[in-house]
């Protein structure tokens, strides 16, 4: 929701620059590589959602679609957006798969029979909600690690030859010592 919710920002912006609207938006497209009819499921637990909103929402997570074809991901094109924006999201991009996410987590549906006012009450929707909001987001961490790595080269050497070294006593280290914890180094040194 806040991904859409920037992007209509964006959108909008392009009435005051359009040209940087438009590069920023080509940028924030390229990002959107998660956006799947799984991942929309997520937003169920959206408090900024209306009831309304959520209660289609579950309709559509239990019963599915039967006469749309699933998609696995959403590949979003610049002349498709403002089709795209118009649509009623994240209720649009439901599907068949939504329902995988539940499963893929173990987190339980039958709050969905129930109105959303009465969710907050339900211990599979309080569950489902702690579920998704102790889920790290892989992307941001993994570009984290790398501008440490890149960073600790940088300080490090210059020198490639150096970088390529310090890596290969690195990974033989892990090797030799697998973990960090006192017993572990015990036993690599017997």
């Amino acid at each position: 929701m806040n991904d859409i919710g920037f992007l209509k920002k964006l959108y909008f912006y392009k009435n005051d620059d359009k040209e940087d609207a438009e590069k920023a938006i080509m940028k924030f497209i390229n990002h959107l590589w998660y956006l799947s009819e799984e991942c929309a499921a997520f937003s169920i637990f959206d408090k900024r959602l209306s009831n309304d909103t959520r209660r289609k929402m579950a309709e559509k997570i239990m019963h599915g679609t039967p006469k749309k074809e699933s998609q696995k991901k959403f590949i979003l094109k610049y002349e498709d957006l403002q089709h795209f924006l118009s649509k009623k999201l994240p209720l649009d991009i439901l599907g068949n798969n939504s329902k995988n996410i539940f499963e893929k987590f173990n987190m339980s549906t039958d709050f969905l029979k129930d109105q959303p006012d009465k969710w907050k009450e339900h211990e599979g929707y309080i569950e489902g909600k702690r579920v998704v909001e102790s889920i790290k987001v892989v992307n941001d961490t993994v570009e984290q690690g790398v501008k440490l790595m890149t960073d600790f080269n940088e300080k490090f050497t210059k020198n490639e030859e150096q970088k390529q070294f310090v890596l290969q006593v690195v990974q033989d280290y892990r090797k030799k010592f697998p973990g960090c914890s006192k017993d572990t180094l015990k036993e690599s040194y017997n």
